[in-house]
């Protein structure tokens, strides 16, 4: 038996007997998890087959175990597309994190086995060591060793920068047969957000009312609509207990931030989103409505100041961010401007955000918070006058930052140094959970296709896999992301404690000039961009915090 660790940045693929780097220990700041893999390996000689329990201990830390499963990359990525990929054909790619339940685990001698490890670091824990040991179904030792921990004894800076993942309500419905906002949906739910609270993600994409995103014209997705709206002659009249009990369980797993979904249709503006009045669901405005429908004003008048009311109730008043439509193009601009005039007075000074590629958008100040397209950064950040976020969807597949699966997770793993070296403010994604075709047309089976029944790169639209009972299922470049906050608060530190000099001195000396079109592919220097800093930290620390 053959037991070796390696990088949680190196994506071993099906078939393939080369033996990658070796790991030879691990380091941590307070605080942080930190991951490993390992690859199981065994003489053909021996068996044709193996069972194999794994034992993986690490005292004063909390572990976890994963087994790692493939799943199929049908679409890799567009002709044209550039950078770094691992593959450009069709492949079966590891991805999905299934926890390891205790059961026995089968080996085979023509593939490689990888597990993948979590050690969560607690705030004040010394240096330690991983045990892995490799039992077969009799409790016997197969294979045993041992991988150092240190343990740098300073904690990660507090998460500053915003990191959204957008969910989608109705693909939980969809796929786990629950009623929208029902008991079943909220413990659903809840196991979701838990999830990507742990792996960094902090804001969620809040249905006020039922979202148009990646619907045709005229389509729409599954009700799902947090404030009840019933309409009396003239007047309007709210229900904000939905919205209450959806923010209270966010809350509750870790999530502080929330996104109000766009209160326009995608791509520029041109319709309200969809409100349904109660208690017959019929649709007060939509797509049947020009986006300049005086009654939609006068509608939103008097909802955005009560809303704003209710989340001063429930203490989230400076939580909150409001989309007006989502990727607006140049030729919309006058159509955002009054679609913006309709929210603005009302929010009380709130950001407004959006995901854009042109500048003019900035520029004219009709986005608070401009979240710029990555290969559309570099105008926004010349001409930056305040917050400013970045952002990836399927279009992102020249040389800039992504997590197709195709991918190496270095193109993931780069954003926490990115991130830091341009102050962003935050980072979008349009797909936690998204498990429908293109244009929301009909559910997939996400473990059986990846790429949105040919709209999207495999994996740009999930992050998450469907997993039994209603928990979710991680993935490789899931945990990646949180890797890449974790360096960037680790950054955040280092510059607290010996200046931001230090800090970009880290990056340069080991990633190099890195920008959003140039940063390094090779694990091993990822490995030693965050030993440099993790040094750098330790170089800080006085003999009261080392004991």
């Amino acid at each position: 038996m053959k037991l070796l660790f390696i990088s949680p940045l190196e994506k071993h693929l099906p078939g393939t007997q080369k033996s990658p780097t070796a790991l030879a220990g691990l380091q941590a700041l307070w605080g942080e998890t930190v991951s490993f893999q390992i690859l199981c390996r065994f003489d053909p000689e021996e068996a044709d087959r193996l069972y194999i329990l794994p034992q993986v201990t690490c005292p004063g830390c909390r572990v976890q175990v994963f087994r790692q499963e493939v799943v199929p990359c049908t679409f890799p990525c567009a002709p044209n597309a550039s950078g770094a990929y691992l593959t450009r054909k069709p492949a079966l790619m590891p991805d999905p994190l299934l926890p390891w339940n205790g059961e026995p685990l089968r080996l085979r001698a023509d593939r490689d086995r990888l597990l993948w490890v979590d050690v969560q670091v607690p705030y004040g824990a010394a240096d330690t060591a991983v045990e892995v040991a490799l039992l077969d179904r009799s409790g016997h030792p197969l294979a045993r060793q041992t991988l150092p921990l240190q343990v740098v004894p300073v904690a990660l800076a507090e998460q500053t920068t915003r990191h959204s993942q957008w969910f989608y309500a109705d693909c939980l419905c969809q796929r786990y047969g629950c009623g929208m906002f029902s008991e079943e949906f909220y413990r659903i739910a809840a196991a979701y957000w838990r999830c990507a609270a742990e792996h960094g993600v902090d804001t969620l994409l809040t249905p006020v009312f039922t979202p148009s995103l990646d619907v045709e014209p005229g389509g729409q997705r599954m009700r799902g609509q947090l404030v009840r709206v019933e309409r009396r002659g003239d007047d309007y009249i709210f229900d904000f207990a939905e919205l209450e009990r959806w923010v209270r369980t966010a809350r509750d797993c870790g999530i502080g931030w929330f996104e109000i979904a766009p209160f326009f249709t995608q791509w520029g503006a041109k319709h309200p989103v969809t409100v349904y009045a109660e208690p017959d669901g019929t649709p007060l405005f939509g797509w049947q409505n020009p986006a300049d429908d005086p009654e939609y004003g006068r509608f939103l008048a008097a909802l955005l100041p009560r809303l704003m009311d209710y989340f001063t109730a429930l203490g989230v008043q400076d939580r909150v961010l409001f989309h007006i439509s989502d990727e607006p193009s140049g030729e919309n601009l006058e159509a955002y401007r009054r679609a913006r005039a309709k929210i603005e007075p009302w929010v009380g000074g709130s950001p407004i955000l959006d995901a854009l590629s042109d500048p003019a958008f900035a520029r004219e100040g009709l986005v608070t918070v401009p979240v710029a397209a990555e290969d559309y950064l570099a105008p926004f950040l010349r001409r930056r006058t305040g917050p400013l976020w970045t952002y990836s969807c399927c279009c992102q597949d020249k040389k800039v930052p992504n997590v197709f699966l195709s991918m190496p997770l270095t193109r993931a793993r780069v954003l926490g140094a990115l991130l830091y070296k341009e102050r962003l403010d935050g980072y979008l994604r349009w797909g936690y959970n998204f498990w429908f075709s293109q244009f929301s047309l009909r559910p997939i089976d996400p473990w059986q296709n990846t790429d949105a029944d040919g709209g999207f790169p495999s994996g740009d639209a999930f992050l998450v896999y469907p997993g039994q009972g209603g928990e979710p299922v991680p993935s490789l470049r899931l945990k990646t992301l949180r890797d890449a906050w974790q360096d960037l608060r680790a950054l955040q530190a280092l510059e607290q404690r010996a200046g931001r000099a230090a800090a970009l001195d880290c990056i340069r000396q080991h990633l190099g000039p890195v920008s959003f079109t140039r940063y390094p592919a090779d694990p091993a220097r990822y490995q030693a961009f965050r030993q440099a800093v993790n040094d750098r930290l330790l170089q800080t620390t006085g003999k009261q915090e080392q004991v």
